[in-house]
């Protein structure tokens, strides 16, 4: 059974703890989406979304945006417009992925082999781990701009990582639970304390994340590795969340975000889904992704609203691009509908469209499923 109390330890001597009774709640609403889902129960549905929307997410968390279809061109080995520091972001991401598919020990030795594979040419010489060793031997600063009043803030002294990481591997490595519902709260606690720690100079957190989706596997507890992708919505929360659990040693704000945002993402799978099953209709990770966002956004926006996430586009043909190239594909296809004067997801003033999803694909949607997209609003 999953404790509640992890002894693993904080700096000040405390011990980082959750409240299970009060987490009981998120579980079940999680769970309820689930279940009778049982192609998000296998590794495919898994590998899908490692190789390329969890790529494109780990990324996005970290300030870098990718098309999708950028990242399916650098994993083919396809020239593309970025620069070689962008492409071993992606690339690295991809071969680390694979590392931790091939490889299940959780231990010193392939941390250290799961480190370098991430940090590999996107580190200045002086910000690497050197050769030998595992961890940073000095002092890190730890900055997020001005987005939080708690940073920037040191990282915790390099002469107490060794003793903190062998605390972190006992932890992955102890069989206490039960079901996946704990296996996806250790997977979080362990990716909290992991950047909590800080062991490298850089790449923390993409490895703490890298780290987490390791264990995941390691139980087969698949759908649960959407979370990179549940992050990179709610970013803010997310910052302010590890830093309310670090401040106070208690994780269960944390654990109820990550419950929470989980929840929402694979809601939007759900429905996604449904959607393909009932229309019939084929189609690609890009239009799969514009469907995510719009569910995302779940308001009356602009393709300018859009055109954030696409930042490979020249600005100047930005908005007429995301429309012919994302938005049009939908329409013609007719998952997306002109819902004429009807509030939509999609305005588009120079061609008079208010876009929503097509209802007749979304009739058999069990509601119960898709509590938190509000979905009324755009059929």
């Amino acid at each position: 059974m999953l404790d509640n109390n992890t002894k693993l330890k904080m700096e000040d001597g405390r011990y980082l703890y959750f409240n299970k009774e009060y987490l009981d709640f998120y579980k079940q609403e999680l769970l309820n989406v689930l279940n009778g889902q049982d192609y998000m129960q296998s590794l495919k549905f898994a590998k899908k979304m490692m190789m390329s929307q969890e790529i494109k997410a780990n990324n996005t968390i970290e300030g870098i945006k990718d098309d999708l279809s950028v990242i399916d061109e650098v994993i083919k080995k396809i020239k593309s417009p970025i620069s070689e520091r962008e492409r071993k972001r992606i690339i690295n991401l991809f071969h680390g992925y694979q590392y931790i598919l091939n490889n299940s020990d959780i231990n010193k030795d392939n941390l250290r082999r799961l480190y370098d594979i991430l940090s590999d040419g996107i580190l200045l010489e002086r910000d690497r781990v050197r050769m030998g060793e595992y961890y940073r031997s000095a002092p890190v600063y730890i900055l997020k701009g001005n987005r939080l009043d708690a940073y920037p803030y040191m990282g915790m002294d390099s002469d107490r990582i060794d003793d903190y990481m062998d605390q972190f591997f006992a932890y992955a490595n102890k069989d206490d639970c039960d079901n996946e519902m704990d296996v996806f709260i250790k997977s979080q606690i362990m990716h909290f304390y992991f950047v909590y720690i800080h062991p490298y100079f850089d790449v923390n957190g993409r490895t703490s994340r890298t780290v987490s989706m390791w264990y995941l596997l390691n139980h087969e507890s698949y759908p649960y590795i959407i979370f990179n992708r549940a992050v990179s919505f709610a970013q803010r929360k997310y910052e302010q969340n590890i830093v309310n659990a670090r401040n106070t040693g208690n994780a269960t704000l944390f654990l109820k975000y990550m419950l929470v945002q989980v929840e929402k993402e694979l809601e939007k799978e759900y429905l996604i889904h449904s959607i393909k099953e009932s229309s019939g209709i084929f189609f690609n990770k890009e239009q799969s992704q514009m469907l995510e966002y719009l569910l995302t956004m779940k308001g009356n926006i602009t393709a300018k609203d859009l055109s954030s996430i696409y930042n490979n586009y020249n600005a100047k043909r930005r908005v007429e691009l995301i429309f012919d190239e994302k938005i049009y594909p939908l329409l013609e296809m007719g998952i997306l509908v002109n819902k004429g004067d009807t509030k939509g997801f999609i305005t588009n003033k120079k061609h008079n469209m208010n876009l929503g999803i097509n209802k007749k694909y979304v009739k058999d949607v069990d509601p119960q499923k898709v509590k938190n997209l509000q979905l009324d609003k755009y059929i």
